[in-house]
């Protein structure tokens, strides 16, 4: 939250920006204590070039106790919500804002006292502890940690790789996410295009939870991601570029932008102020907020466009439709993930086919027939094309091809051959079956089945 996430609050807490020294003191004090309640406990590598932090990140895993059980302790597992009560208390937290699981928070804990000059920070986690006041401070100064409970290792260790090195997926994120790849709190993820404009849930399937596994997969470097942070944000920047789908649009000249038959490459990133045109909403919050994702929208790609770097021209096979799917036949080598990918698009469309045949029912039977007589013809049609039921004499082997999609014309061919028809058969079953509903009740008789011995 960059230390903002108590600023909305009422009388809220003063959380000034901390120094270097500061923030390494109190990750390792609140990692210390942290260590005594759970197995894992770690922050994520810093972004590069930092003079000052807004928050510090801390991530925790399984319980201690419950790992590590020892005779008359109680192990049972804590609930998250049980467990942050228990972080809160010892880390002395004054201010706290819970999510309802209460997997995370963002708590505000007192700025150490003897840090207030910011010149030495803790040769180890032994020699620290959470400090214990503030001192005589007419206006006491505080440290958000926010705190998140990470329900496995696994978990834990994807976390940390997301948030590696700053801002490093906000610009990968941008990167691959026009070839039809997302990253999120869980895994990499391909999406299905004829899916992910109606529902983007479900137009996505998982490719891996493995970074390193990932890494490979986008052509980058290992060695050292997990080491340190970047020497500078320029550092971070060239490693990013490592992406093997990273290149820059050409942007066509004023005389190409008019011409009708050239070939348009929109697959690469576009930086600069036409970069800035077509940022999504979730970009432009970047923009304001993350100055290294701003940085390398404003300067870094238009400057690598000016020196002709990274700079592919259009041709055959640069489209974003036909690098989509490049991308994803790679993703299936690597991945295996192509059964599941199109049996969730099969799914999907014998799903959005029987939509559209209910729409074509509705469409072809006319609305100037009175309302009840319309409804049960359109019932009638629904059971015999859509459920197969063939107790009105009619065959429906034609209805569908052998992969379950209905043939649209072949089904409209029948419904305006047999309107008539099964009109009247359908309405006179309604009467037969309403006249019958009426003797059951006349009689008292409840009979499964509707069979009546009166």
């Amino acid at each position: 939250m960059g230390g903002l996430a108590f600023s909305s609050s009422v009388n809220p807490p003063h959380i000034p920006r901390m120094p270097p020294a500061v923030y390494r003191y109190v990750a390792a004090a609140c990692s210390a204590v942290l260590r005594e309640l759970f197995v894992y406990v770690a922050t994520p590598i810093e972004g590069p070039g930092k003079t000052d932090h807004g928050d510090v990140d801390v991530l925790v895993a399984l319980e201690r106790r419950v790992v590590f059980p020892r005779a008359g302790v109680d192990s049972k597992p804590k609930t998250p919500i049980e467990l942050m009560e228990e972080i809160k208390h010892r880390l002395r937290t004054k201010h706290a804002l819970v999510h309802w699981t209460g997997t995370s928070a963002n708590l505000a804990i007192p700025w150490p006292s003897d840090m207030e000059d910011c010149t030495m920070a803790p040769s180890s986690a032994a020699e620290v502890n959470v400090p214990s006041g503030e001192a005589a401070d007419p206006k006491p100064k505080y440290v958000q940690v926010d705190i998140r409970i990470c329900t496995s290792a696994d978990q834990l260790f994807w976390a940390l790789y997301k948030h590696a090195h700053g801002d490093l997926w906000n610009l990968l994120g941008s990167i691959i996410r026009p070839f039809g790849l997302t990253i999120d709190e869980e895994a990499l993820w391909v999406r299905i295009p004829e899916i992910e404009k109606l529902d983007r849930k479900k137009a996505k399937v998982c490719l891996s939870r493995d970074p390193v596994e990932i890494l490979h997969f986008l052509g980058m470097q290992v060695e050292g991601f997990w080491s340190k942070p970047f020497a500078s944000v320029e550092a971070l920047y060239d490693y990013a570029t490592t992406c093997r789908l990273f290149w820059i649009q050409d942007l066509p000249s004023d005389d190409e932008a008019i011409a009708p038959s050239k070939e348009v490459n929109n697959s690469g990133v576009i930086g600069g102020e036409e970069g800035r045109k077509r940022l999504k909403s979730n970009d432009r919050r970047r923009m304001k907020g993350r100055e290294v994702y701003r940085r390398w929208v404003e300067e870094f790609i238009p400057a690598l466009r000016a020196q002709g770097k990274f700079v592919h021209k259009a041709g055959p096979g640069t489209t974003i439709e036909e690098m989509r799917a490049v991308v994803r036949d790679e993703a299936f080598s690597r991945f295996f993930v192509r059964p599941e990918y199109e049996h969730r698009l099969r799914e999907w469309r014998l799903q959005r086919d029987s939509e559209q045949m209910k729409a074509l029912l509705k469409k072809q039977v006319p609305d100037t027939l009175e309302p009840q007589k319309r409804s049960c013809l359109i019932g009638a049609l629904k059971k015999i094309i859509m459920e197969h039921d063939t107790s009105y004499g009619v065959d429906t082997s034609s209805f569908r091809d052998a992969d379950g999609f209905y043939d649209m014309e072949v089904v409209g061919q029948f419904i305006q051959g047999n309107l008539t028809g099964l009109g009247e058969i359908a309405w006179a079953n309604q009467q037969k079956r309403a006249r019958e509903a009426m003797r059951l009740k006349a009689c008292g008789c409840q009979i499964p089945g509707g069979l009546c011995h009166a």
